[in-house]
């Protein structure tokens, strides 16, 4: 999608999977860090954070051949794009940072910022270096594409941290109370970030691009299908929406190619 919204015609082959490579590391890091930190209410772990620490020895071993296997397709890069990503990786560092000292239960809102900062620019800055920008990172930071990209990986992470932190049902008055605000904010974002969607294709549209337009109402189909999983989250296991959650993220992607054309 970036690649097409930039008018990029040539990466590096090896840049999609170094990122999907570095992507699996972060998340199997971030998992065994957090399983560690729960160790000790063991039935109150999800799924995916009970897998990871049932095989923890396995994952370890798998993590320190991913990170081998990262700094390989490191060395496949160009020195100018190598330099061009440092940026990016700050929020990386900090959102490890924030994950190492963090314990508490519901939404982690600063710590999904970070996160959703890391994975947009991350995922889009090796794109973005081959789009022939003279400005550099200071655009990329600046793209209304890559703020409403990450806007929605923010949301998504924020969504998936209150339906697991709250579980099938709160246990007290005071739990219910703090679940329901945070369940009326993530609502107030989804909406939020729907509307901006729609202004951004409509001024698209009015610049005759095309392109842009059919990214942003791409995005936020995504959007779109977030606040239906927020909206009647009760018709659905605690597994499905974990799963639906990240359809709702790939769902831009086959609805970017329907409008472009």
């Amino acid at each position: 999608m970036f690649k097409q919204v930039w008018l990029v015609k040539y990466h590096q082959p090896s840049l999609p999977w170094l990122l999907a490579l570095t992507v699996w590391c972060i998340y199997v890091a971030d998992r065994l860090m957090d399983s560690r930190g729960q160790q000790g209410s063991k039935d109150e772990l999800t799924l995916r954070h009970r897998f990871h620490w049932d095989y923890r020895g396995l994952m370890k071993i798998a993590l320190c051949v991913g990170v081998v296997g990262v700094f390989f397709l490191l060395s496949r890069q160009s020195r100018g794009l190598l330099a061009y990503c440092y940026p990016a990786a700050a929020p990386v560092v900090l959102y490890f940072l924030i994950s190492f000292q963090s314990s508490s239960r519901g939404v982690s809102w600063f710590k999904n910022v970070v996160a959703g900062l890391a994975f947009a620019y991350g995922t889009t800055v090796g794109v973005h270096f081959r789009s022939g920008s003279s400005v550099g990172f200071h655009e990329l930071a600046l793209s209304s594409e890559v703020v409403v990209f990450a806007a929605l990986c923010m949301i998504n992470m924020m969504v998936i941290d209150h339906w697991e932190s709250t579980g099938e049902s709160e246990r007290d008055t005071e739990e219910k109370a703090e679940s329901d605000a945070e369940n009326k904010i993530l609502r107030i974002l989804l909406l939020a970030l729907v509307i901006v969607c729609y202004l951004l294709a409509g001024a698209a549209e009015a610049f005759g691009s095309q392109t842009h337009k059919a990214f942003y109402l791409a995005a936020m189909v995504g959007a779109g299908g977030l606040a239906f999983l927020t909206l009647f989250r009760h018709l659905f296991s605690r597994v499905s929406l974990r799963i639906l959650a990240d359809v709702a993220l790939l769902l831009p992607l086959p609805f970017f190619y329907l409008f472009a054309n």
